[in-house]
């Protein structure tokens, strides 16, 4: 169990009281380190590289002009244009 000093120069900081049982239950702060990291490991397994794509079908490029389509990739500047990653080479 915990208390906090209403006052003085520890307000605000958790102080043990004997007897409680600290957050977490009764893991020690390297069980905890190494579930996390295996919980990281399991999510990274989920995830897919191409689910992290930009696509703006229909908005114009602020650098080369042109419409982007449904199959380029995109992104979004600062200042709220959209460019693509690379700009298509248009026939002259």
């Amino acid at each position: 169990m915990t208390i906090r000093p209403e006052f003085g120069p520890d307000y605000g900081e958790e102080m043990w009281q004997p007897g409680g049982t600290p957050p977490g239950g009764h893991k020690t702060r390297a069980e905890h380190e190494l579930e996390e990291h295996d919980e990281e490991d399991r999510e990274v397994d989920y995830l897919d590289p191409e689910d992290n794509e930009l696509h703006a079908v229909g908005q114009v490029c602020e650098r080369c002009a042109t419409v982007i389509n449904a199959t380029q990739e995109v992104r979004l500047l600062p200042d709220g244009h959209w460019v693509h990653e690379v700009c298509p080479v248009l026939p002259s």
